[in-house]
């Protein structure tokens, strides 16, 4: 089709992009279908001789969205085939000596950021330890399928739980990151090390403000408390200005790290910027009068124009989401006052669960199976006969809950092969943030046909997010189990 005339938006399937299709794409040189925008106007035509600058146009429009044809599904179909399974092995990917060091110089760098600025002298050392973090991790030849043992390591360090939290959310960040791109071991190419380096040094400082902050130790924190917490993006970006080492985009990442998904309508929890927005001017008002501070007044300016022109990237979509699940992942594998550390494998689940508002369906994938069982000991989350519940959205934007029991896993486990009980209502409430708490039992309608579907092969927009657990919601589950044999 190279006609410019529009077609009908019913006709119109969404496009997710997923590695493995795109390198389907790349591996013959085929761009195979038309892509349309929304509206059913072509953005792409398919193309048998496609070359790099063909992807590189077709992937700018993963952000915006990108839409194909549903008489044109069996053709990508074709570049979604599972290949086989892959285990993670048993190989120790970090050394214990150097991670625990790395752990308790990170105690020591948080106590001196009590009393004093951050340096120079810090920014290089911080810079320098991650990059040797990162040259041991991929230097490893099982480093793709090999375990990262962060938490058997920081179990008994002894080190705080500010040096915990940062040592385990550089390392679970790191490993999103490397096997994602999976370009370190083909040459370094300085581009890609460079933005592994970034996302790492951004993990690293992006909760140094806690240090000057004083909040209860308690779950429940108060209004004020919480308004506190809120403002500690923007005091850690503040307090890595003293550091001309620390680039913009690190701390384009530092001011945006929980801001991780923008979603359609009701399923965006993208937070407003305009408190930051209007700090930042105040503060760049008041650094202007101020003589020697034309390198931190420009850093501002840059962030503020950002925010202004709304300016964003996939590559910055992907590490700001990357930061934000390395961040969960390592609260809830630590222990709290208010609570114990979860395993691994429920921190995961809990994760998925409360993804819906607060991850795509590929940020999730980035945790889960690309790092989930090297991070649990090769315990899978989603396994055969386990209930999920799925979200897809369709064309008039409307989105369809559905109960399912998962047939088989192959390679990765956020596509499994499903097979359908029936659809759900979740109950969404809002107390800070968007949220699914539960699925209201009693709206099960069954699908006696018990349609199955692969997800390994699905190209429109259904995911996983929910797992029905007993240990996590044993009314749900026993509820689904009743109904999954009628």
């Amino acid at each position: 089709m190279s006609s410019s005339k529009n077609v009908s938006k019913d006709k119109l399937i969404k496009f997710e992009f997923t590695q493995e299709i795109i390198d389907g794409f790349r591996k013959v040189s085929q761009i195979p279908v038309d892509f349309f925008n929304k509206e059913g106007q072509v953005l792409i035509n398919k193309q048998n001789h496609a070359n790099a600058d063909d992807f590189g146009k077709l992937l700018k429009f993963e952000f915006q969205g990108i839409f194909y044809l549903k008489e044109d599904q069996k053709k990508l179909l074709t570049f979604g085939t599972p290949k086989e399974t892959v285990k993670v092995n048993k190989t120790d990917l970090l050394n214990k000596d150097k991670t625990l060091q790395f752990a308790k110089q990170t105690s020591a760098l948080i106590a001196d950021l009590k009393k004093s600025s951050l340096s120079s002298n810090h920014a290089n050392f911080i810079h320098n330890s991650i990059d040797n973090i990162l040259t041991d991790f991929v230097s490893n030849p099982e480093y793709e399928s090999g375990l990262i043992n962060i938490l058997e390591i920081l179990g008994g360090a002894g080190v705080s739980l500010e040096s915990e939290l940062m040592t385990k959310r550089t390392i679970v960040a790191m490993g999103m990151k490397v096997r994602n791109k999976k370009n370190l071991n083909k040459g370094e190419d300085p581009v890609d090390k460079r933005d592994h380096l970034n996302l790492m040094m951004a993990s690293y400082l992006l909760d140094i403000g806690y240090s000057r902050l004083k909040v209860q130790d308690n779950p429940k924190l108060t209004s004020e408390d919480y308004a506190t917490i809120q403002q500690h993006p923007i005091i850690s970006y503040l307090m890595s200005l003293t550091a001309p080492e620390v680039s913009t985009e690190i701390r384009t990442m530092i001011l945006n790290h929980h801001r991780p998904y923008r979603g359609t309508g009701l399923n965006n929890n993208f937070p407003d910027q305009r408190s930051i927005f209007n700090k930042l001017m105040a503060i760049r008002d008041k650094y202007t009068k101020e003589a020697g501070k034309e390198r931190i007044t420009s850093d501002i300016q840059d962030q503020i124009s950002l925010i202004a022109n709304d300016v964003s990237s996939v590559n910055l979509d992907e590490n700001i989401s990357i930061l934000s699940l390395a961040s969960e992942f390592s609260s809830l594998t630590s222990e709290q006052s208010w609570r114990g550390a979860m395993t691994p494998d429920k921190a995961l689940k809990i994760i998925l669960n409360d993804s819906f508002f607060s991850y795509s369906s590929k940020s999730i994938r980035h945790l889960v199976d690309y790092v989930g069982s090297s991070l649990t000991n090769n315990v899978s989350i989603i396994n055969p006969f386990d209930f999920v519940i799925t979200a897809s959205i369709d064309s008039e934007h409307s989105v369809h809950f559905d109960v399912c029991r998962v047939i088989k896993v192959t390679r990765f486990q956020t596509r499994p092969l499903l097979e359908r009980v029936g659809t759900i209502q979740p109950i969404i409430k809002k107390e800070k943030r968007y949220r699914i708490t539960d699925f209201k039992r009693d709206t099960i309608k069954v699908d006696k046909r018990k349609a199955r579907f692969d997800l390994e092969k699905t190209v429109d927009s259904t995911r996983i997010i929910y797992l029905v657990d007993p240990d996590i919601n044993a009314a749900l589950y026993e509820s689904v189990s009743k109904i999954s044999e009628q």
